[in-house]
């Protein structure tokens, strides 16, 4: 069996409980956030897009072309399927949607994460696979029935419409995909940005926490270029560089201009 996973850190869990069993499924995650960023072009120019944008100090994001590929190899070679996904994440969403455009047709069960499980966060289902423990990663593994992909709850011309719409984000809004602009989360950020200098990441990490309670839960990626944005604007003032990854720029602070 081959587990299809759209969160990296939950894929790393999954593995991790899956070796402690003793099991050799294997586990596949893509590692791209379609949630956010250009998706109607080629995928390298969605590479160039999030280089220029979204800066790191490890080198360009060529890498994703490659994982994609790695992705699609292990995915065909193997005819047993379980897709793994909490409808509430957008990047899950997002990600499932594109699976189902890049493979028409092809066979899969799903454990949906729509409910909650033991020691919920207000009795809610889980934000995204991502924050689940083993034990809870466990839970779903054991007592979540597969489902076969319902076209009526996920349609697979989705991907096409969020293509369409050409936006830059997409959350989740009464459990569907939606695309809206890319500012939908600039208030939130500039909420915690105050008149007085604050680390960068302090910044993006407090809306961060913010936005678990509004619609969707946008990256840090992602909330590092609207930052970069809003500098750019001159909304916000930055004593530094920021890359999004860079040990170095970690003192980088910035302010709100009142």
């Amino acid at each position: 069996m081959i587990h299809i996973v759209f969160s990296s850190s939950a894929a790393g869990t999954l593995r991790r409980l899956l070796r402690r069993r003793g099991l050799r499924d294997k586990v596949v995650d893509l590692t791209d956030s379609l949630d956010w960023g250009p998706i109607a072009m080629p995928l390298k120019d969605r590479e160039n897009w999030l280089d220029q944008y979204a800066p790191t100090g490890s080198g360009n994001r060529d890498w994703i072309s490659e994982q994609v590929s790695e992705f699609w190899k292990a995915v065909e070679k193997e005819p047993d399927r379980l897709i793994w996904i909490a409808p509430r994440s957008a990047t899950e969403q997002s990600g499932l949607y594109w699976f189902l455009s890049q493979f028409d047709g092809i066979e899969a069960d799903l454990v949906i994460a729509d409910y909650p499980l033991s020691a919920s966060w207000k009795n809610q289902a889980p934000l995204t696979l991502g924050e689940l423990n083993e034990d809870l990663m466990a839970e779903l593994l054991d007592s979540c029935p597969r489902i076969r992909r319902d076209d009526a709850r996920f349609p697979r011309r989705r991907w096409s419409e969020l293509m369409i719409d050409n936006a830059l984000l997409r959350i989740v809004e009464g459990g569907a995909i939606q695309s809206v602009h890319e500012r939908y989360f600039d208030d939130l950020l500039l909420e915690h940005c105050h008149s007085d200098d604050t680390n960068w990441r302090r910044v993006v990490g407090n809306a961060m926490a913010a936005s678990f309670d509004s619609n969707g839960s946008p990256s840090d990626a992602f909330l590092f270029w609207r930052l970069r944005e809003l500098i750019r604007e001159g909304r916000i003032v930055c004593n530094g560089e920021l890359l999004l990854d860079s040990v170095g720029d970690g003192a980088a602070k910035v302010r709100r201009l009142m």
